[in-house]
């Protein structure tokens, strides 16, 4: 083999290792990024199933944080669109005022001392712990009835309505609230005749929003410590945005993929932010009398 043939050789060897190793340092960059992958899908998997199973089960959800450790409530706030508690108590006793939530949960956002977001669940007493990492924004949609509430007399006299609670007989006042003889936060006594408080948004399903949500009437009544605006009686659907990341050695320059940037150093290592917007229909909020 002359000289020539050597060098060509050499050349052509040099050409197709190089050829191999481009075609293999981004396969092994891409797999590097794979678990990466599975864990942001599990825990985009873990928080959809966490929300839709606590709205489904709410027979009230209010756009603000309650319980025992810094309620809203307390601080006058009444909507926040990136905080949700579901109650599952009867909506007739917390309405009236009988009782107050006992079982509640709270979702919210919180970054932890490493700068790392968390979704919160807090159970209304002592425990606010995280749930779900590197969730980074949530928010929060109603939508429900446009026709206020509707009362009517059963066969055997009784007075039933389409939603809310039941307002009691027009002679009887509750002294558990501040509204007259057979009225409640939303049905008010005229002469004898139940008429609604709530006013009319139309036929069919409406968007419910924070206007709505903040000037009462309030149940049981604007003197109860633990008061809502009778309007979120009205909510039928929930709407759920999220935004979840990858861990930092997977996100590339902040933009379009990537809300808060990362050290990744080409697109083969980058694992953009997960969007997912979910529809939630609380089953005990659909409940006709």
């Amino acid at each position: 083999m002359t000289l020539a043939e050597l060098l060509v050789a050499a050349c052509i060897t040099t050409l197709v290792t190089g050829a191999a190793l481009a075609a293999v340092v981004p396969l092994q960059r891409s797999f590097a990024a794979h678990p990466e992958v599975a864990s942001l899908t599990q825990r985009t998997r873990v928080v959809v199933e966490l929300l839709s199973a606590d709205l489904r089960r709410a027979s009230l959800v209010l756009p603000y944080r309650i319980g025992d450790v810094n309620s809203d409530i307390f601080r006058g706030v009444f909507y926040r669109d990136n905080v949700a508690s579901t109650v599952t108590d009867s909506i007739e006793a917390v309405a009236r005022g009988a009782v107050v939530p006992s079982e509640s949960h709270t979702y919210h956002l919180k970054q932890d001392v490493e700068g790392i977001w968390q979704l919160m669940q807090y159970d209304g007493h002592l425990s606010d712990q995280p749930a779900v990492e590197d969730v980074i924004a949530i928010q929060f949609e109603y939508f429900g009835s446009g026709d206020p509430p509707v009362t009517s007399l059963n066969a055997n006299g009784d007075v039933r309505v389409t939603y809310g609670p039941l307002p009691p007989p027009p002679a009887i006042d509750d002294p558990a609230d501040v509204w007259g003889a057979g009225e409640n936060c939303t049905i008010a006594n005229d002469t004898g005749r139940y008429v609604p408080r709530l006013q009319n948004l139309g036929a069919g399903e409406v968007p419910i929003g924070q206007a709505l949500l903040v000037d009462g009437p309030w149940c049981p009544d604007a003197a109860h410590a633990f008061r809502f605006d009778a309007d979120l009686l009205r909510v039928r659907r929930v709407r759920v945005h999220l935004r979840l990341q990858a861990a930092r050695p997977f996100r590339g320059l902040p933009g379009v993929w990537f809300a808060n940037g990362g050290s990744a150093g080409d697109p083969w290592r980058s694992v953009p932010d997960e969007d997912v917007t979910l529809d939630v229909m609380p089953r005990n909020t659909h409940v006709a009398r």
